[in-house]
C-alpha cells in the first residue's frame, strides 16, 4: 500500500516541469522507503515479530536508517554543488581543469568527514547496548520449600532459550561464617539479605535466592546491579508454583538489573507505591495477592517494550516478552522432564 501511494505521487511530479530538478530527492525518498520496509520485514523474519507501526516509527532502527540518509543526502547534495563549480571549465586549460578538480575532491572529502563527525556520534548514541551474565547464588538452602536443582534445570532452560547473556549458577550455597563480626554487626539490619548478595557480588550482576523473610518488602529487593528473591511464605499464595514465582521473578529482576548496569536506568515512577495497577512489568504492586495475577498474565506494556527494544535490541525484547509469558515453561518436554528427573509438578 506504500508502495502504490508512492508510485501515485511520483506519477504526480513526473508530468511537472520541474521534475529534473526534484528527480534525485525523491529517488533518495523511494530508496529511504524501501529500507525502511525492508528492516521491517527482516524484523518479522529474523524474530518473529511484528512490532506495531508507532513502536518501529520510536525504535532505534527507525532512526539509525534515518540518520544515514540524511549524512547521504546532505553529503551528496554539498558534492553535487561542488561539481557544478567545476563545469564549463575549457577542455585546453589542463593546468586549471586539474587544480578545480583536485580542490573539489578535497573539499568533498572534507565535508564527507565532516558530516560523518556530526551524524556519526548521534547515530550510535541511538545504538543497543550489550548486556552481561547475571550469577545465581542461593544464600540458604531451600530445605523443603523447593527442589534445589529442579530451579537449576529451570535456569539452564532460560540459558536455552536465548543467546546473548545467561545465568551462571553458583553451587555453593552462601556461609554466614565466613563474616567477620564487624561484617555480622553492619548487616544486622531489615535488608540483612541484600546487603550479604551486594559483598558477594563484587559489583557485578547479581541475584541471590532466599527462604527468608526480606524485611518490609515480602518477594524480592534489588538494589542496581543486585537482586534478591524469597520465597517466604509462597505456599500460602500458590498456584502459582514456587517454580512459577522463581521462573518470572528472575527474569523480571534481570530485566532490571541490566537496565541499571547497561542503560540509564529504570523508567521513571518505576515501583512508585500506589493503589491503582494494570499489570505492567515495572508498576509496584499495592496488593501480595496481586502477584499471583502479574505471574498469569505477565507480558511487557507497549512503554516495556519500547523500552527494552531502544536500550538492548530487538532480539532482547523479543526474548524476554517470550520468557515472561513463561509458556515455555509448560511445554510438555520440560513438564516430562520436570516430573521424571525430579519428581516436581508446575
Amino acid at each position: 500500500m506504500i508502495f502504490k501511494l508512492w508510485e501515485t505521487v511520483i506519477g504526480y511530479f513526473k508530468e511537472k516541469p520541474y521534475w529534473s530538478k526534484i528527480q534525485p530527492l525523491l529517488t533518495l525518498i523511494s530508496l529511504y522507503i524501501v529500507a525502511e520496509v525492508l528492516a521491517y520485514q527482516f524484523i518479522e523474519w529474523q524474530y518473529r515479530i511484528s512490532p506495531s507501526l508507532s513502536l518501529y516509527l520510536r525504535s532505534y532502527i527507525f532512526k539509525q536508517i534515518t540518520i544515514a540518509f540524511v549524512a547521504f543526502g546532505v553529503v551528496a547534495f554539498l558534492l553535487s554543488r561542488q561539481a557544478k563549480r567545476t563545469e564549463g571549465v575549457e577542455q585546453g586549460k589542463v593546468a586549471e581543469l586539474v587544480g578545480k578538480y583536485a580542490r573539489g575532491v578535497l573539499r568533498g572529502v572534507a565535508v564527507t568527514g565532516l558530516v560523518l563527525v556530526i551524524l556519526v556520534p548521534v547515530f550510535l548514541h541511538f545504538s543497543p547496548h550489550g548486556v552481561s551474565h547475571v550469577r545465581v547464588k542461593f544464600l540458604k538452602e531451600p530445605g523443603t520449600d523447593f527442589n534445589k536443582y529442579a530451579l537449576v534445570y529451570l535456569i539452564y532452560e532460560l540459558n536455552r532459550l536465548q543467546k546473548n547473556w545467561y545465568y551462571e549458577i553458583d553451587f555453593d550455597v552462601f556461609d554466614e561464617t565466613v563474616l567477620t563480626s564487624r561484617e555480622r554487626e553492619g548487616f544486622g539490619n531489615p535488608n540483612r539479605d541484600l546487603c550479604y548478595a551486594e559483598l558477594i557480588a563484587h559489583g557485578q550482576p547479581f541475584i541471590g535466592i532466599t527462604m527468608e523473610q526480606l524485611g518490609e518488602d515480602f518477594f524480592w529487593q534489588n538494589r542496581k546491579q543486585v537482586s534478591v528473591i524469597s520465597t517466604f511464605r509462597w505456599k500460602d499464595y500458590a498456584p502459582p508454583s514456587v517454580y512459577e514465582f522463581l521462573t518470572y521473578s528472575l527474569i523480571v529482576q534481570s530485566i532490571l538489573i541490566h537496565l541499571d548496569a547497561h542503560s540509564k536506568g529504570l523508567p521513571n515512577g518505576a515501583f512508585k507505591e500506589s493503589r491503582v495497577a494494570y499489570g505492567d512489568l515495572f508498576q509496584f504492586s499495592p496488593r501480595r495477592n496481586a502477584m499471583k495475577a502479574a505471574i498469569m498474565a505477565a507480558h511487557l506494556s507497549p512503554k516495556g517494550e519500547e523500552l527494552l527494544l531502544n536500550c538492548f535490541g530487538v532480539e532482547y525484547m523479543s526474548v524476554c516478552s517470550r520468557l515472561l509469558t513463561l509458556e515455555w515453561l509448560h511445554s510438555e518436554r520440560i513438564a516430562k522432564n520436570l516430573a521424571k528427573s525430579f519428581g516436581v509438578k508446575l
